[in-house]
């Protein structure tokens, strides 16, 4: 089995602040960098940096700990004490450690991929077996508040408020720990994500967090396990999932994920559910592209795709005035 690879960059640039005020303890600080997936160097610039960073003979045996994985049999491993973009053509999880031939550096940095002998059990590092456990045993995160007050609002801050509900929601946090670091985004906002509000620098500005970790947790403050646990399904199914109330008593579903090239063009599709009191239930498959925006939308009460197919004019102008252009509309009922 062949395997080839990048290397990723440094996830995080070190800050000009002291690094400690973000992260409770050492481990955390080495784990969470490593799900930060936005920060990943695209594989093109990686791989020339990857063959002048090798120091390998061909022949010469190492070992690749899998960190996670990532969509399109991609992961992040470490190999020879770096951390790099690999493609393996079969399954791994988490926490695996695969032994590797250096084959070549060119054109691409290129691996033999020895699969275990049989009745030979795959070693888990003590970090595999931690993340593990995370997925499996870690509380769901605590429920979402209403993005409005009321529904009245919903034209002028939907948006708006469910923005800051994604970017905020700590999933993306060590991404945004680098953008600070590099200064191309403000303290005061990376004090608005869970992990901010439980660091030294929140404190120092009357935030949540008592200085205090959980004698439970090996790697990371306990308070923070839920959101670890999402960050890793993030990466796993490359999927951002939001549920919550739009406001109270209204239900809303949002899924976002990469166009699938399969099926559309290159893009993103966004699944949007609600159940309305005047539509009934709702579920808007939107595709974003360079072409512009489409929605197909299936109703389950009979007559509301006949009436959103009415408002379709009224539709395209709001979007138009938002700078969107509405390539098509479509709506059934189920």
């Amino acid at each position: 089995m062949v395997g080839s690879f990048s290397r990723a960059d440094q996830i995080a640039t070190p800050a000009p602040q002291d690094p400690d005020m973000f992260i409770n303890d050492e481990s955390q600080k080495q784990v969470l960098p490593i799900l930060a997936k936005a920060a990943v160097t695209p594989v093109v610039e990686a791989q020339h940096r990857a063959s002048q960073q090798l120091q390998l003979n061909p022949g010469q045996q190492v070992k690749a700990e899998i960190i996670s994985n990532l969509p399109n049999s991609l992961y992040i491993a470490r190999v020879a004490g770096e951390l790099y973009h690999l493609e393996i053509p079969m399954n791994v999880a988490p926490g695996e450690t695969l032994e590797m031939t250096f084959l070549t550096a060119d054109p691409r940095v290129t691996f033999q991929v020895l699969r275990p002998e049989v009745g030979e059990s795959v070693k888990l590092s003590s970090m595999g077996k931690w993340l593990a456990d995370v997925v499996k045993n870690a509380q769901p995160l605590p429920p979402q508040e209403p993005l409005l007050e009321f529904p009245e609002q919903a034209s002028a801050h939907l948006a708006d408020r469910l923005k800051s509900a994604l970017t905020q929601s700590g999933l993306f946090y060590e991404s945004h720990l680098a953008q600070w670091a590099g200064g191309a985004l403000q303290l005061k906002e990376l004090l608005k994500e869970p992990q901010g509000k439980l660091s030294r620098a929140a404190e120092g500005e009357g935030g949540e967090g008592d200085g205090k970790e959980s004698a439970a947790a090996d790697f990371a403050d306990s308070r923070t396990l839920p959101l670890i646990k999402e960050q890793l399904q993030l990466l796993n199914s490359g999927v951002l999932a939001w549920r919550g109330e739009a406001w109270p008593g209204q239900d809303m579903e949002l899924a976002i994920r990469e166009g699938d090239e399969e099926r559309w063009e290159q893009g993103i599709e966004a699944t949007l559910s609600l159940d309305l009191p005047r539509l009934g239930g709702v579920k808007a498959t939107l595709r974003f592209s360079v072409e512009g925006l489409s929605v197909d939308c299936v109703c389950n009460r009979p007559g509301s795709s006949e009436l959103m197919r009415n408002e379709g004019v009224e539709l395209r102008a709001a979007l138009e005035s938002c700078g969107l252009h509405l390539t098509r509309l479509a709506a059934k009922d189920e």
